[in-house]
């Protein structure tokens, strides 16, 4: 399995998406295998109030599609925004190595593309300081699960490179 990260509306669809097409893996979101198994939605505030219990039913949809026998791609996050503080919170360690990607492209993008996406898209606001916050904590902690799982890493710094990040899948 091939975990595509980043914070929000960094483009992790469209990536997947771009993926599909040139390299033919199936590609599944992290929120949406999450809100099949709950049975409930997100809002698209992207405030997560139960990050813990939400990792259990990720981890069990990604248990069934592994046992399915197909390689594929899972699109999420290392962290998430607290609804309860309303801050970015690493998502356990648990989760990763009992995920175990063998690959991770994390996806970062400049702070102010990502502030007009979540405006146009999400219609919330953010400041470019706290976008670069937030990627800055998801490089970090995705770096250090990479490097204790080791996991390939491949972190692309934008729309520029997303052919670099292609490459790098096709050479696993």
């Amino acid at each position: 399995m091939i975990f595509i990260s980043g914070i929000h509306a960094v483009g992790k669809g469209y990536f997947c998406g771009l993926v599909k097409k040139e390299l033919g893996i199936e590609a599944y979101s992290a929120s949406d295998l999450i809100a099949k198994a709950r049975n409930a939605g997100f809002s698209s505030d992207k405030l997560v109030a139960d990050i813990k219990e939400n990792q259990q039913y990720l981890l069990t949809a990604v248990q069934e599609l592994r046992e399915s026998g197909t390689d594929f791609i899972l699109d999420g996050h290392f962290c998430l925004i607290n609804k309860s503080t309303g801050e970015p919170e690493r998502i356990s360690l648990e989760t990763f190595t009992t995920l175990k990607p063998e690959a991770i492209v994390l996806l970062t993008e400049k702070p102010e593309v990502i502030v007009e996406r979540r405006k146009t898209r999400d219609g919330i606001d953010e400041t470019p300081e706290y976008v670069e916050q937030f990627q800055n904590m998801e490089k970090q902690y995705a770096k250090e699960v990479a490097e204790l799982l080791n996991a390939k890493l491949f972190i692309s710094t934008g729309a520029a490179d997303l052919e670099s990040a292609i490459d790098f899948l096709r050479s696993l």
